[in-house]
C-alpha cells in the first residue's frame, strides 16, 4: 500500500509539473516563461528582473508577464487588447520585480522603469530592447505638449529608442545610468488604424533636439531635476504645431523570399538597418517595413540584402539605377532566388517599385 501510494504521489507530482511548467514559470503570479505563441518579444539587456504592463497606468489586471534580467521571453499580448485580430499599439510599462514586490497592491505607484509603443496583430512580431543604458538612478522629465504619441531616440531621428511619450504626457520621467549628457531627437509616432501603418513625423531639425542632462533622482536632489519640453519651446501648443509636422522617412517594406535563410537590410553593406517592429534581421518567408530618412525630394541609397554571413549580396536596383528614396513614399521591395548555383550572386534578384503618392495623414492629425 505504501508503494501504491508512493507511486500515485510521483504521478500527481508528475501531473502537476506538466500543468504548471517548470522552473520559475510563475512567481508571485507573475508568468516569466512567456508564451510560444506570442507575438511579443522582449529583450531584457538591464540587470533587473522587470514586470511588464500593458496600458496607461499599472495595475493588477493588465500586467503582461516578467522578463529576467539578460533573458528574450514572447510574451502573448492578445488577451489583454480587443482589437488583436486587426491589430494596434499599446504602451507597455516595465516595473522592476522589486518595485513590484513593495507596491503590489497598487502598482500604479511604483517607478516605472520604462515607457515603449509596440504593435500587435495576428501574425505580426514586434521586438523591444530594454537597454540598461536608460535604466537607473539618474534621469530628467520630458513634457509632451503634442496630441501624438512621440518616441525619443538617441544621436538622431533613426536612432536607438530610448522612451516614448504618450499624447499630452506631462513629466515622464527618462532614466539614465549615469550622469552623461544625451542627446534626443523627438520622433511623432501615428498609427493609422485603417491601415496599419506606422507613420513617423518630424522636424528633422537639430534645433527640435534636445541635449538632456540627467541628474540623480534621490529626493533631496528633486530640485535639481531638469524639465524638458516637446517640441523645444514651452509655449507650444498643438494648434502651432500641427502644421510643423512632416513625413520624416521613406518606408520600405521588404519581402524576403530565399529560401531557408535569413538576410541583414543594409546601406552600402556597413549600414545595418532595424525594421519598424525591432529586428535586425529579416527571416525567409518574413515581410518587415523599414525606415530610412531622406528628404522630400530624394536621396539615392545603395540598399544591399546580405546573406550566408556576407557571401552573397544582393543590391536592389530599379532599372539598373541605385535607388531613389523620398520621405512619405512608400517601397516595396521583393527578394527572390532564381534559381541554379546558391553561392553565385546573379542567381538572385531585388526587385523595387514605388508607391504613386506619399502617405497623407494630414487629415487625421488635423482632426486631432
Amino acid at each position: 500500500m505504501k508503494a501504491k501510494n508512493s507511486l500515485l504521489a510521483l504521478l500527481l507530482l508528475a501531473a502537476t509539473s506538466m500543468f504548471f511548467g517548470c522552473g520559475d514559470h510563475y512567481d508571485d503570479g507573475i508568468n516569466w516563461d512567456g508564451s510560444n505563441s506570442g507575438t511579443l518579444e522582449l529583450v531584457n539587456g538591464s540587470n533587473k528582473d522587470m514586470i511588464l504592463f500593458v496600458g496607461q497606468t499599472p495595475a493588477p489586471s493588465n500586467i503582461l508577464g516578467g522578463v529576467r534580467a539578460g533573458a528574450t521571453t514572447t510574451h502573448d499580448i492578445s488577451g489583454l487588447v480587443s482589437d488583436f485580430s486587426i491589430g494596434g499599439y499599446a504602451i507597455l510599462r516595465g516595473v522592476s520585480k522589486d518595485e513590484y514586490t513593495k507596491h503590489s497592491s497598487d502598482p500604479s505607484n511604483a517607478k516605472w522603469e520604462f515607457t515603449a509603443m509596440v504593435t500587435y496583430g495576428a501574425g505580426k512580431k514586434y521586438r523591444y530592447n530594454i537597454d540598461r543604458s536608460f535604466i537607473g538612478d539618474y534621469g530628467f522629465k520630458v513634457v509632451n505638449n503634442s496630441k501624438i504619441g512621440i518616441e525619443l531616440r538617441k544621436d538622431s531621428p533613426n536612432g536607438e529608442k530610448v522612451a516614448y511619450l504618450p499624447a499630452m504626457a506631462t513629466n515622464n520621467l527618462v532614466y539614465t545610468q549615469t550622469a552623461d549628457p544625451v542627446t534626443l531627437f523627438p520622433v511623432y509616432v501615428f498609427f493609422n488604424k485603417s491601415t496599419g501603418e506606422v507613420s513617423t513625423l518630424n522636424a528633422n531639425s537639430i534645433f527640435e533636439s534636445i541635449d538632456a542632462s540627467p541628474r540623480g533622482l534621490s529626493p533631496n536632489n528633486s530640485s535639481s531635476i531638469q524639465t524638458y519640453y516637446v517640441p523645444n519651446d514651452p509655449e507650444a501648443t498643438w494648434e502651432s504645431i500641427k502644421g510643423t509636422l512632416k513625413q520624416s522617412a521613406a518606408y520600405v517594406t521588404i519581402v524576403n523570399n530565399v529560401p531557408n535563410q535569413s538576410g541583414r537590410v543594409t546601406i552600402g553593406q556597413s549600414n545595418h538597418l532595424t525594421s519598424q517592429n525591432g529586428f535586425s534581421s529579416i527571416g525567409s518567408g518574413e515581410r518587415l517595413t523599414y525606415e530610412i530618412e531622406s528628404t522630400d525630394e530624394g536621396l539615392e541609397f545603395n540598399l544591399i540584402l546580405v546573406f550566408y554571413s556576407g557571401k552573397i549580396n544582393i543590391s536592389v536596383r530599379k532599372d539598373g539605377d541605385i535607388p531613389t528614396f523620398r520621405n512619405g513614399y512608400d517601397y516595396s521591395v521583393s527578394v527572390n532566388y532564381l534559381g541554379g548555383d546558391i553561392e553565385d550572386s546573379a542567381n538572385y534578384k531585388a526587385t523595387i517599385t514605388e508607391s504613386a503618392n506619399p502617405r497623407d495623414i494630414s487629415d487625421q492629425i488635423v482632426s486631432l
